[in-house]
Order: C-alpha cells, then structure tokens, then sequence
C-alpha cells in the first residue's frame, strides 16, 4: 500500500488582489476541517504542496498571519502534522513533466497532474466560487513518442469543504491501496465481493459493480450484515442481492477474512 497522498491545488491559492485575513479565515478554516476530517478516515494521509509556506493571492498573507490569534492552536497542530511527513519537498512536487500536462481553464495545474499521477485528489481553498464543486473538470495532455499530443477530459476530485469528504468517502478510503493486495471471493452476474489483505476491523467485504471490479460501492460488515458505506452507484435492488447471497455465508465470510488479515487468498465463494 502505498502512503495515501493528496495535493495542494496550488491554482486555489491565486488572485487578483491583496486578500484580507479575515476574508481569508473562513476558508482557510474550512479547507484545514476537511483536511482533518479527510485525515480521520485515513490516519496515515499525508498532504504534498508544504502548506505551513503557502502565501495566499498576491500575499502577503501566510498561515502565520491568518491563523495568529490562540485560539487557532489546534489547526496549526493539525497543519503540522499534515506537512511534517509528505515525500515532496516544498517546491520538488511542483517541477513540471514534459511529457503530460493538465489544463484548467486555461492555465496548467500541476496539482492537478500529481493528483491524476497518482490516482487522487487535491486539497484546494475555496476562495473563489469555482473550487466549492467536489469535481473538477479539466483536460489532460500527453505528449507520445512521436512527439503527437494527445488530450482528454478527466475529473478530478477536490477537497475543498467537509461534505466533499462525503462526496469521496469510499474514494478516500481506497487511496494508495493496491488492487492486487486484496483477493475476490464472489464474482457473480450482478456484484464483486473482495477482501483486503490486512484491513481495518470490523470484519467486512467490499461490494464492486461487476462492470467495474476496481471501485467499491459499498461496504458490509461480515457478521452482522450492517451496511457501512455507499456511494451514488448502488443501487437498493442490488443491496437485497449482497444481502441475500451473504445470509447464508457468514461463516465462510469470517473465514475469508481471517485468510486475507493472513496474507493469503482464500478460495472463492459460490
């Protein structure tokens, strides 16, 4: 598994003008709730972009001067703990790529490029009423070895306010984790169901559209059948198949747990 990682959107940080502190306190205080909050579904996130330095528009304002009353102890202790551990530099995650680029609005992000690099999402301060959506929409150039480029649209998620974090749940759950480091047990006509080597207790499985066996729509637990999370895609017809196909199997779930907390892949399900 790799360190869950998320980046600063550095284009967030912009404007055309001197902002105020106290224009400036209310998103900054948003964007470091969701980091935290973000930071509760996945202990070991980290945050690439060295936020403690990051000036804010045209500056000359810092964390420093925006977070400087006591009360605000506690979000520069969570501001530390995001920043003290992530594998990029200040500026080192912030040098270009030759050969691929992404475009928003017309200007490159290089966050956003981390974020596709990566499979994952950037942190941005709602400053302006664009990054308040929880998906952004933007166009990813490459560049081949015949020199032709290439573009695409993609979505990329943003963490901006705390109900993006509802918005991602699941997203944010899966981040850094390697599909081969977990192991199918049922592959049926309408669902998936997958395990993963060494997860979180409560004992519980993964459910995937069968279309899409790499992206969870919802979680279960194993002994009690009680559903844990869901995205938009599940569907209220396909909860009544897991649970009807899972009634009969919670032994054999338990026993495909205990394999996979061992590193090892249990046999499939019928």
């Amino acid at each position: 598994m790799k360190t869950p990682t998320i980046f600063l959107n550095e284009l967030s940080l912009a404007a055309e003008r001197e902002l105020d502190p106290q224009e400036l306190l209310p998103h900054v205080l948003a964007t470091l709730k969701t980091a935290r909050e973000t930071k509760k579904l996945r202990r070991e996130l980290i945050v690439a972009g060295g936020l403690a330095g990051v000036v804010f528009g045209t500056g000359p304002h810092t964390f420093a001067s925006v977070l400087q009353r006591a009360d605000y102890r506690e979000e520069w202790r969570s501001l530390k703990e995001l920043d003290q551990t992530s594998p990029y530099g200040p500026d080192d995650w912030k040098t270009p790529s030759e050969l691929q680029e992404v475009q928003f609005e017309g200007r490159t992000a290089i966050g956003m490029l981390r974020a596709v690099e990566n499979k994952s999402a950037i942190l941005s301060f709602a400053f302006l009423q664009v990054w308040e959506n929880p998906i952004l929409l933007a166009t990813h150039l490459t560049v081949d070895e015949s020199y032709d480029v290439s573009s695409r649209a993609i979505s990329v998620p943003n963490l901006a306010k705390p109900e993006h974090i509802t918005a991602h749940e699941e997203f944010i759950r899966e981040l850094g984790i390697d599909q081969s480091s977990s192991s199918i047990i049922y592959e049926g006509e309408d669902f998936v169901l997958r395990i993963y080597f060494d997860d979180h207790d409560p004992p519980h499985f993964h459910v995937m559209a069968h279309s899409k066996a790499s992206e969870t729509i919802a979680r279960f637990r194993i002994k009690t059948l009680d559903q844990m999370t869901q995205s938009g895609k599940f569907r209220p017809g396909l909860r009544k198949k897991v649970i009807e196909w899972a009634e009969s199997r919670t032994d054999a779930l338990m026993g495909c747990w205990d394999e996979c907390k061992n590193q090892r892949h249990p046999p499939r399900l019928d």
